[in-house]
């Protein structure tokens, strides 16, 4: 067993090893389909106490594909009860991410919103799924389509600061889809963070390597927080960023203020956990990052 623990802040959880693979749509750096049983035989591997699953709804993907199929007429009729469902099938996602949480104390469960749902329906999600185990919120500006300060979600931002729950974001660049619209960029988080400053919102992917826009952020709001995923991996047999560079961008953006995350099963926990441990940190900052800091940021 590794002598540091670990707490893995950024993962995805399937049903079964096929809708996995689906999700990933070849862009997996692993031959991993991000199921329970696997994930935790790594967990063990790498040492890893807990991981925080933030599971997420392709909601716009879903109804882009429903309505595809459908005329101008039938999609000016079927458009209400195509979201519907899909918002459906988001809820119901969100319920067996609780229930394997639940079931299984190594796994933390982060819940999914949608900009569609109105400011009652997504108090009522938060609140149906906190009584069910949530602990946090997953959201993702680039696959949803929204920016970070749309006020449509203001009913949850507010929701989740007042039961402290924080909010991972995926930040920066996206790779299984058109970045141009850049709506997760870092440079779009400082509204949201200055208008809740009693929420915790993790920026996740530390921007997808913008560090310096990162450590602004760090530096003029105390509620930012990062992890590490895919930007900084030991999965890869070729590092897309030195270690010396890895430690420069964690010090940079303040070692008190990033966790460790894996982004499994794109990436493997095991090996992205190794390599932390092998940085020229000390051992303060190599336990900040893949423990200590999750454990103050996330309340675990």
């Amino acid at each position: 067993m590794p002598d540091q623990p670990a707490i893995d802040s950024h993962v995805h959880t399937y049903r079964t090893r096929e809708i996995g693979r689906q999700a990933m749509q070849g862009s997996g750096r692993t031959d991993y389909g991000g199921t329970i049983d696997e994930l935790l035989s790594l967990m063990e591997r790498g040492g890893i106490e807990k991981a925080v699953m933030v599971n997420m709804t392709p909601t716009v993907d879903m109804f882009e594909a429903a309505v595809a199929k459908l005329s101008a007429d039938e999609r000016s009729r079927e458009e209400a009860r195509i979201r519907a469902e899909i918002i459906g099938r988001l809820q119901r996602r969100n319920a067996w991410t609780c229930e394997i949480a639940r079931a299984h104390r190594q796994l933390v469960a982060y819940i999914g919103l949608d900009p569609w749902m109105t400011g009652e329906e997504l108090i009522a999600e938060i609140d149906r799924c906190v009584d069910q185990g949530a602990r946090g919120l997953k959201l993702h500006p680039a696959a949803q389509r929204f920016l970070p300060a749309d006020r449509r979600l203001w009913p949850a931002y507010a929701r989740a600061q007042e039961l402290r729950l924080p909010i991972i974001f995926h930040s920066g660049l996206w790779a299984l889809g058109n970045s141009s619209g850049g709506q997760a960029s870092p440079h779009n988080f400082p509204e949201l963070l200055a208008a809740f400053p009693g929420l915790t919102v993790v920026l996740g992917h530390m921007g997808f390597g913008d560090f310096d826009a990162c450590a602004r952020i760090a530096r003029d709001y105390p509620n930012a927080a990062f992890d590490c995923c895919f930007v900084i991996n030991g999965t890869d047999a070729t590092p897309s960023i030195s270690d010396d560079d890895a430690v420069a961008a964690f010090r940079n953006v303040g070692v008190d203020r990033v966790m460790f995350g894996s982004d499994y099963p794109w990436f493997d926990p095991a090996l992205d956990c190794e390599r932390i441990r092998k940085l020229p940190l000390s051992d303060d900052e190599k336990r900040a990052v893949l423990h200590d800091n999750a454990v103050r940021i996330l309340g675990l």
